[in-house]
């Protein structure tokens, strides 16, 4: 596209003050013709760019307007390109962000271009959780594209159950917490829903319009439909327990509880962990084995053994 190939042709000329028609063909890959075609394009849309004549002439970008990019500290480079195995491999845009980097990278002065190469190599984030589910990337892709567009969607949906529902929905936007992604959508009739992705069957965009509300916030929608999920909502509450565990039992549990580190000795640390409710707790852990001592509440513990002892005598008679 035109605007994407003008774009490119400013970030290729914030790197270095003048280029010559000829070095900008070759890195945009079209004509030197359509290189001065684009040249006055952008100076007909106020932009600060020209042409100098003679043996060491070229295409030039004001100095003012090169200067923006040159401002950026190192921490600023480095959230920008550190490295990330995350969720925009699941929308399928990843390349386009990569893209987007190299262009910027190569606009940048040399010191902190090095700069943000090294980051590159040393830095790398990933926001999976452990054994994460395969995540549904084609659908992902279109269910991104109608919010976008403010297309209504009618999806084929399965809840925890197995069992599969229509739903008619207008798209409001993608979630991906801890890399499982979610719909955020207000379906008709019924008010706002957060459906989980890899459970919709099937969506297709019908031919309908919606007008997104002008007052509604994805990243506030999502932070208050989170804190009532996890139990900070009024009239909500979690079970918290505190204990005692090994290195070896936090490193192995750590990716699956929300658990919250108090003190560490070496030996043992402290921790707590927060569970939707207190039989979900005595469930897990029992499973956890020798490597968890309960301090807290007190009667715990022995709620623990005693279901553990139920449990070895309705087994041990099979």
């Amino acid at each position: 596209m035109r605007s994407q190939r003008l774009l490119s042709l400013m970030l290729l000329l914030q790197g270095t003050r003048r280029r010559t028609a000829r070095e900008l063909a070759g890195a945009l890959e079209v004509s030197m013709r359509t290189v001065y075609r684009d040249v006055e394009a952008l100076s007909a849309a106020g932009v600060p760019v020209f042409m100098e004549r003679g043996p060491h002439g070229g295409v030039v970008l004001a100095d003012d307007y090169r200067r923006a990019l040159a401002q950026f500290t190192t921490e600023e480079l480095q959230s920008l390109f550190a490295a990330s195995a995350g969720p925009m491999a699941d929308l399928g845009i990843a390349p386009a962000h990569g893209a987007a980097l190299q262009k910027l990278a190569g606009a940048l002065p040399a010191l902190q271009r090095r700069a943000a190469e090294e980051t590159r190599g040393t830095i790398l984030v990933d926001h999976n959780r452990w054994y994460r589910t395969e995540q549904p990337t084609s659908l992902l892709g279109r269910l991104r594209a109608a919010a976008a567009e403010s297309r209504r969607l009618r999806l084929r949906y399965r809840d925890r159950a197995g069992a599969e529902t229509d739903r008619l929905v207008d798209p409001l936007g993608l979630v991906a917490k801890a890399g499982i992604w979610y719909l955020v959508a207000d379906e008709l009739g019924k008010g706002m829903r957060t459906f989980r992705a890899e459970r919709i069957v099937a969506a297709d965009a019908t031919a309908e319009h919606f007008t997104r509300p002008a007052d509604f916030d994805l990243d506030a929608y999502w932070r208050t439909s989170t804190a009532s999920l996890e139990g900070r909502a009024v009239g909500q509450e979690t079970f918290d327990v505190v204990a005692r565990m090994s290195p070896e039992t936090v490193e192995r549990w750590a990716p699956f509880l929300n658990l919250e580190l108090l003190a560490n000795d070496g030996a043992q640390a402290r921790v707590r962990l927060r569970f939707p409710m207190r039989e979900f707790a005595i469930s897990l852990i029992i499973t956890m084995g020798d490597g968890v001592r309960v301090l807290e509440p007190a009667d715990l513990g022995a709620e623990i053994v005693r279901r553990a002892r139920d449990a070895i005598a309705r087994f041990a008679v099979q």
